[in-house]
């Protein structure tokens, strides 16, 4: 059994990605973890769900050590470590899971400083800066580094992009709806991500966020083939996507509670393959529309610049 750390824990995703890779004890699990993640998983104590009994989270690692512990005691986690140096030097890998953004590249540089795979929970940076540097020492160390958003393994959402390629044609309008909860990297990101794995290969040029008020986005984005992206990212939103393409029309309601799961199975398969679920390239890509929207919005909603940046 290859043993993986589990490190960052402040949120509800810990308790998502323990319990399909390493678990659950039903009862512990219903008492600390957050409501939405409890139909995920059986009523009763539970084994692995993904990674073939190949994989398991062997340690666990937060600035709040407390909070680790509850997750651990939740999914089984037999270990605490005490640092993150600890943490890289016991495991083989590891899934940075903070919900703040800073804190990934000191959390994850550890690990690929050794060589060993890092999966990141979603946005991979706070900064295009941290991001580079987290992809060089990926290269540098001869490993993998692995981000994005369970959205892209939505079930419709994958078929959509299936269906893009193979009858529709190219995107020429996109709009995606998402919700947001605090700002662009919590959880516009969604959105931005699902925008991206529909037009996954014109860079954007040039971006607008046109809002007002709290927890509400309104992203215009210009790609570099023509084709223009739309984001409402707005409190308690659902997600949907409706794509104009050269070939006809889509709207997409995407509401899969499997997602999480497929998105593991990617990521422990790049772990072996040393091929990143989404390219780096399409990964920076993300912060730096997070980085033009917050931008845009302290300059009024002026448009910023992106090609050649």
């Amino acid at each position: 059994m290859r043993e993986l750390a589990l490190v960052g824990l402040n949120n509800s995703h810990p308790y998502v990605f323990g319990g399909y890779l390493n678990g659950g004890l039903r009862e512990v699990f219903e008492q600390n973890s957050p409501a939405w993640t409890h139909p995920l998983f059986p009523s009763h104590d539970w084994e692995s769900m993904v990674g073939q009994g190949q994989w398991c989270f062997g340690t666990a690692w937060s600035r709040n050590q407390q909070f680790a512990g509850e997750v651990a005691s939740a999914v089984k986690v037999q270990h605490q470590s005490q640092g993150l140096v600890e943490a890289a030097e016991r495991s083989e890998g590891a899934f940075v899971c903070d919900m703040w953004g800073e804190y990934h590249k000191e959390q994850a540089l550890p690990f690929l400083e050794l060589g060993k795979p890092v999966f990141v929970d979603k946005p991979l940076a706070e900064t295009v800066v941290d991001a580079r540097e987290m992809v060089v020492a990926a290269q540098h160390g001869g490993t993998v580094l692995s981000t994005c958003s369970a959205m892209r393994y939505d079930k419709a959402l994958m078929e959509l992009v299936a269906e893009l390629k193979s009858s529709l044609g190219s995107p020429r309008i996109v709009t995606v709806c998402c919700p947001c909860y605090q700002d662009l990297a919590r959880y516009s990101v969604h959105g931005i991500e699902i925008m991206l794995e529909v037009l996954r290969h014109p860079p954007v040029i040039r971006v607008r966020n046109i809002s007002q008020g709290v927890r509400r986005h309104l992203l215009l984005l210009d790609f570099a083939d023509g084709a223009t992206g739309v984001i409402h990212s707005w409190e308690n939103h659902a997600y949907s996507v409706t794509v104009t393409a050269e070939r006809g029309q889509r709207v997409v309601f995407l509401d899969d509670q499997e997602n999480h799961q497929r998105m593991m199975d990617a990521v422990l398969e790049s772990f072996i393959s040393k091929k990143p679920v989404v390219d780096y390239g399409n990964a920076l890509e993300v912060v730096r529309v997070i980085e033009a929207g917050n931008e845009s919005r302290l300059r009024g909603g002026a448009g910023v610049d992106l090609a050649g940046s």
